[in-house]
């Protein structure tokens, strides 16, 4: 072996050392937070009484509360958090634009109109299936977004200027819908706040398979979007179907935000915040992003959770408004750096 390539070996293994131990630390945040998001709310309680409601409820109030509560909030809130974050950061890589997000596909708008309609017309008020509508909605947003922009030529563009447009006529449509039924006013009102309350693991047997497909494809996509970074025609040229890539890119997202939004509502940002953090720490490799922007955002998402339960206690705030609040010195940050919307 020479000298040479003894040099350009080092510092891969040692990119690779370093992205390896981030992602260890990231786990590891994300295990204190899920400890955090058992013990802290209205009243605090031990992980010995964590642990005992587990394996040996008694039917007290306080293991009640973890049983009923705080564990399916928890489970749930890791589970839209990793979907949102790995959705953030391959719709950014998809785009070449750090400030795209996956309601850029009109994934949130489709699912509003979707639970609109589903209250409004058909008098559905039950959480399930609210649940499967919202996913429904936001495929089709998805699939008439993605047709809009292949027939404007399928470029980054094409697709982000479609999604802005149907995003907007869905969201009138919603509005019409719900200023003309009281009854779909009070459930979007919940609905479109972005809340983990009321949510119980009975939709993780539908959420978990889905979340975990699209985490995968993901992550397949990630050696494909590290290469079209450098424009279509050298992607091309280093072999990657450009049409394949795109399209599983865009079924990932849609997978992971359509079923996130449908389980939790929409959670506005997150899909832009964490790629952003994951890129300043491990670089702007999608490889790496992909899975820290996922464990990111699960870690942000139970965290705000827990801060909408104490904040105004007894009362609780959505972690979706929690997260609009956080966002707003989080984007005035980026729009103060140089370039803010390159990769």
């Amino acid at each position: 072996m020479t000298a040479s390539t003894r040099s350009s070996r080092g510092p891969r293994r040692s990119s690779t050392g370093r992205t390896a131990l981030v992602v260890v630390l990231a786990l590891l945040a994300l295990a204190i937070a899920a400890g955090v998001g058992l013990t802290v709310g209205t009243k605090i309680v031990g992980l010995d009484t964590v642990l005992r409601a587990i394996t040996d409820f008694d039917g007290s109030d306080p293991q009640l509360v973890v049983r009923e509560s705080r564990i399916p909030r928890t489970v749930l809130g890791i589970v839209v958090g990793l979907a949102l974050g790995a959705a953030g950061a391959i719709m950014q890589g998809l785009t070449r634009n750090a400030l795209a997000d996956p309601g850029l596909l009109g994934v949130n708008a489709g699912a509003s109109v979707a639970v609109a309609l589903a209250v409004a017309v058909l008098g559905i008020d039950a959480f399930p299936q609210l649940m499967a509508f919202a996913l429904f909605g936001a495929l089709v947003a998805t699939i008439g977004v993605v047709l809009l922009g292949a027939a404007g030529g399928g470029s980054p563009v094409t697709l982000v200027l479609s999604g802005v447009a149907l995003t907007a006529v869905l969201a009138g449509v919603t509005t019409a819908l719900v200023l003309l039924n009281p009854t779909a006013f009070l459930h979007m009102r919940s609905w479109e706040s972005g809340a983990l309350a009321g949510r119980d693991l009975s939709i993780l047997p539908v959420a978990g398979p889905a979340i975990a497909i699209g985490l995968v494809l993901a992550q397949l996509m990630t050696r494909g979007l590290d290469l079209l970074a450098l424009g279509d025609d050298t992607a091309a040229a280093l072999g990657v179907k450009i049409g394949i890539l795109r399209t599983g890119s865009v079924a990932a997202v849609t997978l992971l935000a359509g079923t996130a939004t449908a389980v939790a509502g929409p959670v506005a940002f997150l899909g832009l915040a964490a790629p952003h953090i994951a890129r300043g720490v491990v670089g702007p490799s999608q490889k790496a992003v992909v899975p820290l922007s996922a464990v990111i955002g699960a870690v942000v998402v139970v965290l705000g959770d827990v801060v909408g339960r104490v904040i105004i206690a007894p009362q609780e705030v959505p972690v979706g408004i929690v997260m609009a609040f956080v966002a707003a010195p989080f984007l005035i940050w980026i729009g103060r750096r140089r370039n803010p919307v390159q990769m």
